[in-house]
């Protein structure tokens, strides 16, 4: 029961993931930015790995543009005919990602979305709605931008200014996590506790022994804490079904304008009515929670980067169509990665709830694994997007991370080759 009108809101979440993986959402530019020319497929479980400036920020911010684009269309929030004049698709929703300065002579952007095409071609933004469909598939879409840490270096935040768009909206959920789950919420490691002190604005970190402002812990902490925050807090909101509580008015006369036409027509009959108004309750209740993630590592210890990337993918595993996305420059990542795969083959071959099962979720959680077929890894190099390969379902070892450690063995082999020389007495 979706608690938006009175109608039963009935579907099967299975059926509706496999909906979504047999409509694959798509994203191909050129030239723009530092990308000369890529695809990506988004699936369940997306990374992106390459240099600083290769273009995964600029390939994580067009998924979240065009996913809140899609949602809000689809709600009569804005019309495609508005998206599409005065050049409002670069000057207002690319500059809220700060984007607009990237469009180069010969630009173009096609993105294949669940509900919506958009298609920015010879300087023109083209909306194109795909065939209707009994149901939409809404996403809360929450865009984690690296510069987090910086909402956590000051006590109260209302004092912020002039930030980002993006990281505005950012702040914005992290107040509403903070305030959701001020009475306490464990970090996945070092058995510390945050706390949130709403009368007089701050938060407070707590360990076995210390309890301190979170303005005053450790860079690690402040990184964390914003992203686990709000992921938790949009995840159970998406969950539970408690979108009725975030609607604003304008969407709340919106839906009862449309109830109220379909049920007031007397030349449909019930069966109509209901589907139709099964469609409208479908465009104004979440079905899945989609989380773009900037460098889940950042400051963090390896071993704590394993933890929170398992605390993401329970996330996105608490419900079949939820998605998430990762752009990050730590070669761990991708190796927590291989390790939740291959945990998911190997449960997958257990049938039974004995020993081995057990074992096996003390190395990865249970909430965890990955699901191999439903897992995309590209890395980004001079402009151009590699799918990284898999064997037998694991991410492969060659993939430039992996590669950068291995460069390290090889500068050291060339520095005990010097100083063989030297100890010959070869310095000439």
């Amino acid at each position: 029961y979706c608690g938006i009108c009175d109608m039963c809101y009935i579907g099967c979440l299975k059926i509706k993931y496999k909906i979504m993986n047999d409509s694959l959402i798509t994203l191909n530019i050129e030239h723009f930015g530092p990308i000369e020319k890529v695809q990506i497929v988004f699936d369940k479980y997306t990374v992106l790995i390459g240099r600083q400036g290769s273009g995964k920020s600029t390939i994580a911010k067009l998924y979240s543009m065009f996913t809140w684009m899609e949602k809000a269309l689809a709600r009569h929030i804005i019309t495609d005919k508005y998206v599409m004049l005065y050049s409002r698709f670069q000057k207002k929703y690319c500059a809220y990602h700060r984007l607009e300065s990237y469009f180069r002579k010969g630009t173009y952007i096609n993105f294949q979305g669940l509900h919506y095409n958009f298609i920015f071609k010879d300087g023109q933004f083209l909306v194109e709605p795909k065939d209707p469909q009994e149901d939409y598939h809404v996403a809360k879409v929450m865009y984690v931008p690296a510069e987090r840490n910086f909402l956590s270096t000051v006590d109260n935040t209302s004092k912020l200014k002039e930030l980002p768009q993006s990281l505005q909206t950012f702040l914005e959920e992290f107040e509403n996590a903070k305030e959701a789950l001020k009475t306490g919420y464990n970090l996945p490691f070092d058995e510390v506790q945050f706390e949130y002190d709403s009368f007089n604005k701050v938060s407070w970190v707590k360990g076995k022994d210390y309890k301190i402002r979170l303005s005053a812990a450790s860079s690690g902490y402040q990184s964390v804490l914003p992203l686990v925050l709000v992921s938790k807090y949009l995840s159970k909101i998406v969950q539970d079904n408690t979108l009725k509580k975030e609607l604003d008015q304008q969407e709340i006369k919106q839906i009862n304008k449309e109830i109220d036409k379909i049920m007031n027509d007397g030349s449909l009959t019930e069966d109509v009515k209901f589907a139709m108004a099964r469609n409208v309750s479908s465009r104004f209740k979440y079905s899945h929670f989609i989380n773009i993630v900037e460098e889940p590592e950042q400051n963090l210890y390896p071993e704590f980067q394993m933890t929170i990337l398992y605390e993401l993918l329970g996330y996105a595993n608490a419900i079949p169509m939820n998605r998430v996305l990762l752009t990050t420059h730590s070669p761990y990542i991708i190796n927590y990665f291989s390790l939740g795969t291959k945990a998911w083959q190997l449960s997958e071959r257990l049938t039974k709830r004995n020993e081995l099962r057990k074992r096996l979720f003390e190395v990865v959680p249970e909430h965890s694994l990955i699901n191999p077929d439903f897992l995309k890894i590209y890395e980004l190099k001079d402009g151009n997007a590699h799918f990284l390969d898999n064997v037998d379902g694991i991410p492969s070892d060659d993939n430039f991370l992996n590669n950068q450690l291995g460069m390290t063995n090889e500068w050291f082999d060339q520095l005990l080759e010097i100083e063989e020389e030297i100890d010959n007495g070869k310095q000439e």
